[in-house]
């Protein structure tokens, strides 16, 4: 019985010998390994966060985007490729100082001034009317196809209009027009 009992002991500690080999050989190494894991994945779920947080931004900017795709259609329409001057000019006087009834109207372009995207071209325009006119005159002309842009408009009160007259104004007006070269 004493031998029973011994190779029980010793199988025991084969078996203990063995449970802690394999404790120090297989199962710490695999804690270890779980344990960075389980850091990589906080992490990733942090950096998820972060990217959701980012990518709930999307839509706004989509939206913002057809807006100014909707708004900037035509964009190139306005910007030509050429100067294309008489045909602005003749917009100008016919369609628009006419209907808005200015008088007395003088129209000296300038001189082009070059850029590497596109080119400008100032235009002075003088003429009489009325401040309603005027008004009328600027909308249409922010109305174009044409891009163009107001750097001054100067106003001066003529002499004195009779009681229920409306009073006219000498207007004078330096714009740019824009184009590209083709």
């Amino acid at each position: 019985m004493k031998g029973t009992t011994r190779d029980s002991l010793i199988i025991v500690g084969v078996l203990l010998a063995v449970i802690a080999g394999a404790s120090v050989a297989v199962y710490l190494p695999q804690r270890k390994t779980l344990n960075g894991l389980r850091g990589r994945i906080a992490r990733q779920k942090i950096h998820l966060m972060e990217n959701a947080g980012k990518a709930s931004a999307v839509p706004s900017l989509l939206r913002h985007v057809q807006t100014m795709k909707r708004r900037y259609r035509n964009f190139n329409r306005r910007l030509p490729e050429q100067q294309e001057l008489g045909g602005f000019l003749r917009e100008i006087s016919t369609n628009l100082s006419e209907e808005e009834a200015l008088a007395n109207q003088l129209i000296e372009p300038g001189s082009p001034t070059r850029s590497p995207l596109f080119h400008r071209l100032p235009i002075i325009l003088r003429f009489q009317g009325s401040y309603l006119s005027l008004a009328s005159f600027l909308r249409r002309l922010e109305r174009m196809e044409r891009l163009t842009q107001v750097e001054k408009l100067s106003i001066t009160t003529r002499s004195p209009a009779p009681a229920g007259v409306t009073q006219g104004v000498d207007i004078e007006v330096l714009m740019n027009i824009y184009f590209t070269e083709s």
